[in-house]
């Protein structure tokens, strides 16, 4: 057990005035990830907890998940297609990523810990304490957990990145209802989930729809083929010029839709968004990522 890298991260909520570096910070959320803990439910308990060391410590082992799961072993889940539709395009589709029994009792733990009924739209819209926007911090659940080492997932990202040398996120869950004239969406505009500095951090990121999502659904949207002209476009801008702001004001995002059970993997530089629910039902996903082994996002950000 790294405890080392822990003591640091504990230490720092008793000594406010402790200094931290970019890169001390994503080696204290790998090595969470890395035990099947997320850093949201981490820093919550250190915080509103104020724990000595050694119930740090035993929260720790107490939250860990089995390290030695193993994930199995498949073929090649991406046809050569499917590599050159990502080349172009920047994201890919894994189908069937996950079973929709496995998404139906996601969707399932969803409803029972937000407290709301499925068939009584009027419960979707009051706001839990651990809603945020359309995130829902709940992480730690033991479908999220299965959903986490599907084995089609884990090969996609290693087709992609070329190397199985890549660990797991442990991230959060999105829960969008359909807008009503009392709720409007409560989505981020397009975005970037990266520092634009050149030259920008590698990386991809991925979500898996726990329900079927038509355009009007509240469909993730993206700027498919943005990661071959991002760093030109960025050169191009005035100095006085947001790019944030500009990619909001200037490009045009793409629906990409799917069925429960779909994964979606794009590369970290397309800008993407959410959508307003235009729908019947609320529509959820679930995060994850897989990062390379030697990720580093550390330094300047723009």
């Amino acid at each position: 057990m790294p405890w080392n890298i822990l003591e640091n991260l504990w230490n720092r909520t008793i000594n406010t005035s402790a200094v931290i570096t970019d890169k001390q910070w994503d080696l204290e959320i790998k090595t969470l990830f890395q035990l099947g803990i997320s850093m949201e439910d981490t820093v919550q308990f250190l915080y509103f907890e104020k724990p000595d060391f050694e119930t740090f410590k035993t929260w720790i082992n107490n939250q860990k998940k089995n390290g030695n799961t193993v994930v199995a072993t498949v073929n090649n889940v991406l046809s050569e297609q499917d590599l050159e539709f990502w080349d172009k395009n920047g994201y890919v589709i894994v189908k069937n990523a996950v079973s929709q029994k496995d998404c139906e009792d996601t969707v399932n733990a969803i409803w029972d810990y937000l407290e709301m009924d499925p068939d009584k739209s009027e419960s979707w819209y009051k706001r839990h304490k651990d809603q945020k926007g359309l995130m829902l911090n709940f992480s730690d659940h033991e479908t999220l957990n299965k959903n986490r080492f599907s084995p089609r997932i884990k090969k996609a990202y290693e087709q992609l990145y070329n190397s199985t040398k890549i660990y797991k996120t442990i991230d959060k869950v999105s829960f969008n209802p359909p807008e009503t004239n009392e709720f409007t969406f409560l989505g981020s505009p397009l975005h970037w989930d990266i520092s634009l500095k050149q030259p920008i951090t590698f990386g991809f990121q991925g979500l898996l729809y726990l329900t079927d999502c038509g355009i009007d659904d509240g469909a993730f949207h993206c700027v498919p083929g943005f990661h071959n002209k991002i760093n030109d476009w960025l050169n191009d801008l005035e100095p006085n010029e947001n790019p944030r702001n500009k990619a909001i004001e200037t490009l045009r995002p793409e629906p990409i839709t799917g069925n429960a059970g779909d994964f979606i993997i794009w590369n970290n530089t397309l800008p993407h968004c959410a959508s307003p629910n235009k729908g019947l039902s609320p529509r959820m996903v679930q995060y994850l990522t897989y990062l390379p082994d030697d990720y580093d996002a550390s330094g300047e950000w723009i």
